[in-house]
């Protein structure tokens, strides 16, 4: 029974229990005996009614509030849905195989955006976050935390990026005149090079809608640009119009034996007045090495230990070759990447298997800005 029912029902008895007690006020006589029982009753009435309307309105309340509650979730919710807005990628997948669509662009990092609320002109504009690939890129690789240099978002075509030399500083006469001094610029040039690589996805699996597949995928995709990128950067292999040159092409690394090794080592950087954040990057068989390398001569702890060489923060990838690290300031490298990724739907080469092939085109340069600034080493003679 509903909390206004209730109110008559009472509003009713004191109807009736007000005529009792005006009857007897004009006889001027008391209650009696039958009007007393009647009232008795009317009042017991009365408080059972109070304690009903009490607790309806007690439960109404608590009902009412649990409804704010959810309308300030649901309003949580959708302004979380506007502030970060995930591209559904599963979703642009299954739509471009439908609609046999060749390929989709990829977003490649996250960018703001303003979006129209959607209630006309008036609506309020909001920004929307749309979360890309290259974000998780950065959080996963080697190069993020060595701190390269990475540019995103390029327009197509080459880019110069201006490096300054030292100051020419000389010792002059009281009274002569100074030479002209003052920094010389050169620029380095990154190319756009097409880097491709691809994942074979079951297509049942795309049409199961849910956040682990999405996370599957992008998770696939992150791992196959990181590892092409990073294995080429730390190879060996020389640049061509088609492929950056790896750091270690044309260098003749430096066996490093000993502890005593270790230390002349770090002083070839050193010696180029670099004193960055160094870092060392290195092969799983060259960390193998300096975990069993005695520090001098009096047995006080390896080289490697706990994550760090000597004290330096150390990273540790197979991408490296065997047996080959590499010492410095990786922010010497600079790494640029172009527009958005391309995202190309190959529903044949693994369509007897009931697979999607997905190769991603994205288009990379990288190098080190300097000749100076990092050492290349080797365990093994």
């Amino acid at each position: 029974m509903k909390v206004i029912e209730l109110k008559e029902q009472r509003s009713q008895l004191k109807e009736q229990l007000d005529m009792i007690i005006d009857v007897a006020k004009t006889e001027v006589r008391s209650l009696n005996e039958e009007e007393n029982a009647q009232v008795e009753d009317i009042r017991a009435k009365v408080i059972d009614l109070n304690a009903q309307i009490e607790a309806l309105e007690k439960e109404e309340q608590r009902e009412a509030e649990e409804v704010k509650k959810e309308e300030k979730r649901s309003n949580i919710f959708d302004n979380n849905k506007k502030t970060m807005k995930k591209q559904n990628l599963v979703k642009e997948i299954r739509e471009a195989i439908d609609n046999r669509q060749e390929s989709i662009k990829l977003n490649a990092e996250t960018r703001a955006v303003t979006v129209q609320g959607e209630n006309g002109v008036h609506d309020e504009v909001v920004e929307t976050e749309i979360e890309g690939i290259l974000e998780p890129l950065y959080a996963n690789s080697v190069l993020n935390q060595l701190g390269v240099r990475t540019y995103t978002g390029l327009p197509m075509g080459d880019i110069q990026i201006p490096l300054m030399s030292k100051n020419t500083v000389k010792w002059e006469g009281e009274t002569d005149e100074a030479d002209a001094t003052g920094n010389t610029f050169t620029a380095i040039k990154l190319s756009p090079k097409r880097l491709s690589a691809y994942i074979d996805i079951s297509k049942q699996l795309l049409y199961q809608d849910t956040i682990g597949v999405e996370n599957a995928i992008r998770r696939d995709l992150v791992r196959a640009l990181q590892d092409k990128i990073e294995a080429t950067l730390f190879g060996n292999e020389a640049g061509t119009t088609e492929q950056p040159a790896g750091l270690f092409y044309g260098k003749t690394p430096v066996q490093v034996a000993n502890f005593a090794d270790v230390c002349d080592f770090e002083a070839t950087v050193e010696n180029d007045n670099v004193f960055g954040s160094m870092q060392y990057v290195m092969n799983p068989k060259a960390k193998a090495k300096f975990r069993s390398m005695i520090k001098g001569t009096n047995n006080s702890g390896f080289v490697y230990e706990a994550g760090e060489m000597d004290g330096t923060p150390t990273h540790v990838t197979t991408n490296v070759a065997e047996n080959k690290f590499v010492y410095g300031d990786f922010t010497n490298v600079v790494v640029g990447i172009w527009n958005d990724l391309d995202l190309t739907i190959d529903t044949i080469t693994q369509a007897t298997k009931g697979c999607v092939r997905l190769v991603i085109n994205a288009y990379v340069d990288f190098k080190a800005a300097r000749n100076v600034g990092l050492a290349f080493g080797t365990t093994q003679a």
